[in-house]
C-alpha cells in the first residue's frame, strides 16, 4: 500500500507540474492578451520537457524504487502524462489559446516568430507525448525482466 501511494504521488507530481507549465506559459498569456510572450514560452516549454525528463529519469533511487520495482512508477508517470496530454489538446483547441496563437502568427507574418507560434504548441505536446513513449517501454522492459525471473526460478 506505501508503494502504491508513491507511484501515484509521484505520477501526480508529473501531472501538476505539466499543468502549471501549461498555464504560465500558454494559458497565461493567452487570458492577459500579452503581445509578446516569446521568452515565457520558450522557457515553459524547456523548463517543462527538461525538467519532466530528469524527473521521471533519475527519481527512481532517490525515491527507495529503483530496479524492477520502478516498473509500476514508469506506469504511473506514463498514464499521468498522457492525462497531461490530453489537458493539453483540450485546451490548445479551446476557443482562448488557439485563437492567440493563431494571431501572435499572424501578427508576426514573414519572421521566424510566425513559425515558432505556428508550432509551439506541437513541441510542447510532443516532447510530453516522446517522455510518455519513454517511460512506458522502460516500463514494459522492466515487467518483461520481472515476468522472466518469476518464472525462471
Amino acid at each position: 500500500m506505501k508503494r502504491t501511494i508513491v507511484y501515484l504521488s509521484l505520477g501526480l507530481a508529473v501531472f501538476l507540474f505539466s499543468l502549471l507549465m501549461l498555464y504560465i506559459g500558454f494559458i497565461s498569456p493567452a487570458k492577459s492578451d500579452n503581445s509578446f510572450p516569446f521568452i515565457r514560452m520558450t522557457v515553459c516549454l524547456v523548463l517543462s520537457i527538461a525538467g519532466i525528463a530528469l524527473f521521471t529519469r533519475y527519481i527512481h533511487p532517490v525515491s527507495g524504487l529503483a530496479g524492477l520495482d520502478s516498473a509500476w512508477l514508469n506506469l504511473s508517470f506514463t498514464i499521468s502524462l498522457l492525462l497531461s496530454l490530453f489537458v493539453q489538446v483540450v485546451t490548445f483547441g479551446n476557443s482562448n489559446v488557439e485563437p492567440y496563437l493563431s494571431g501572435l502568427a499572424e501578427k508576426n507574418a514573414g519572421a521566424t516568430s510566425e513559425t515558432f507560434y505556428g508550432y509551439i504548441k506541437y513541441v510542447f505536446m510532443g516532447g510530453h507525448a516522446l517522455i510518455a513513449v519513454r517511460t512506458f517501454i522502460h516500463s514494459a522492459f522492466l515487467g518483461l525482466l520481472k515476468a522472466i525471473m518469476k518464472h525462471a526460478e
